[in-house]
């Protein structure tokens, strides 16, 4: 479904600090997580778009780049992880790449294609890899405080 190994050395967002702790069980706690979406309420269609999203993120950061030969423009280096990402995401991958190596920028009241090398695109990259989570996190939480919100007056006291 996420199209993901299960070794997170593979993954470069994933891995760049400690990847295992003696004391947590991962499958275990992923699945108290899932248990714990079932008791707020989330639809299967609510979770599998989680997850989804948080493989694509995953797959975002495996994504390489190069320079064109004599231009200062960034292309992409495969496409394997870019249509991981766009399938998960529901993208067309072209387009996903598109985005992020020529993006369209608004100058004065029209809008011109823009090359980017491949710092500028490496920096897009984990920008749009971070406003994904942000917008899933965030909709999470007003999600859940919509099920845990009651309409009961509350009581403060200590």
């Amino acid at each position: 479904m996420l199209l993901i190994t299960n070794n997170p050395y593979n993954y470069a967002f994933i891995s760049q600090g400690e990847t295992t702790v003696a004391s947590i069980d991962d499958a275990e706690e992923l699945m108290a997580t899932d248990n714990a979406f079932d008791v707020l309420g989330f639809t299967s269609e609510e979770k599998n778009s989680m997850y989804k999203l948080t493989g694509a993120i995953m797959h975002f950061g495996n994504m390489k780049f190069k320079q064109k030969q004599r231009e200062e423009q960034a292309e992409p280096d495969g496409t394997e992880e870019a249509d991981k990402s766009a399938y998960l995401m529901g993208l067309n991958s072209a387009d996903l790449l598109k985005g992020l190596c020529h993006p369209r920028v608004k100058v004065g009241n029209e809008y011109v294609t823009k090359g980017q090398n491949v710092q500028q695109v490496a920096y897009a990259k984990g920008a749009l890899a971070k406003a994904v989570y942000e917008r899933m996190f965030n909709w999470m939480v007003a999600r859940i405080n919509a099920t845990l919100e009651t309409k009961q007056p509350r009581q403060y006291f200590i």
